[in-house]
């Protein structure tokens, strides 16, 4: 019987060949292994600069509120000053530059807490994006300087609805009462606006309260103004509002004035000083800021 050494050699190559490709595998396992811890490592270790960007539109004070928390130093750099670019409701505006400050002041609620906060009024005297006309997305960017080294973090959100607001209000500080059994009429106007359209104002108008007495007028309820244009008559026999131009935002009302002259209670226009509150209100059922203004009727 004769043995074949031929198969032997080549089962032995095989073997061997097997072997081989089996380290070269386990070899390629360990650097990728290698790899990912380097890399997981790399991550947990990574330094995050600025975080927390936090933005609140105060309607009930008009103020717009900023805040980020930004590293005491890096890359050997003490921080030298926090900022937030504010672009309003348009990324391609011209933003505000604003100083935040971590002191306490301001807006800023803790010194020295890391978190870099700052309230501002928001109106043309303080702002070149004062937040008025538009509401949806707002945008700005947070800057942190070390040294040379500017670190920076645009951030975005979409604000709620705007509460409406009475922009002006024209009325007169006196009025004096006609001397006979007459009625003069006084023209009340307030401009009033909503960031989400006009066509979303529900309505625009005023209590008055008469000081002396400690009473409201008109039995407490509201005298309303309206931006009609004067085409509906509002009260008999033909006054309407007053109103000049429909639609342009100013609301006006005529407001009766009776002379002295008159007997019946019904009649009666009481002398003082009044409070006028002006007010609206939008179709979210949000109110504006009160407006108030005083007027003395003789």
């Amino acid at each position: 019987m004769i043995i074949s050494t031929t198969g032997k050699i080549k089962i032995g190559n095989i073997i061997l060949t097997h072997i081989k490709l089996i380290k070269i595998i386990y070899f390629i396992l360990c650097l990728l292994l290698l790899n990912i811890s380097c890399s997981e490592s790399k991550n947990e270790t990574e330094v995050i600069i600025l975080q927390n960007p936090s933005f609140t539109f105060h309607q009930n004070t008009n103020k717009l509120y900023f805040s980020v928390n930004a590293l005491a130093g890096y890359g050997g750099n003490e921080l030298d000053s926090v900022t937030v670019n504010w672009f309003s409701v348009t990324a391609e505006n011209i933003p505000d530059v604003i100083l935040l400050n971590d002191d306490g002041l301001k807006g800023d609620i803790i010194s020295n807490d890391q978190v870099y906060s700052r309230k501002i009024t928001n109106d043309v005297q303080n702002l070149i994006n004062p937040l008025i006309k538009d509401t949806g997305v707002v945008f700005m960017e947070y800057h942190a300087f070390y040294g040379s080294e500017k670190i920076s973090l645009i951030d975005s959100l979409l604000i709620g609805n705007i509460i409406p607001v009475i922009e002006s209000v024209a009325a007169p500080d006196t009025i004096t009462r006609p001397s006979d059994a007459t009625v003069s009429l006084h023209l009340i106007k307030a401009r009033a606006n909503d960031a989400d359209g006009l066509e979303t104002l529900k309505w625009v108008g005023f209590t008055s309260f008469h000081v002396q007495g400690d009473s409201l007028m008109n039995n407490g309820n509201f005298i309303y103004l309206y931006d009609d244009g004067s085409d509906t008559i509002r009260y008999l026999p033909n006054i309407t509002s007053g109103d000049s131009i429909k639609g342009d935002g100013v609301f006006s009302f005529r407001i009766p004035v009776y002379g002295t002259g008159f007997s019946d209670p019904s009649f009666q226009t009481k002398a003082g000083t009044f409070n006028w509150r002006f007010i609206c209100q939008d179709e979210e059922n949000e109110y504006s800021r009160v407006v108030d203004h005083e007027i003395v009727i003789e």
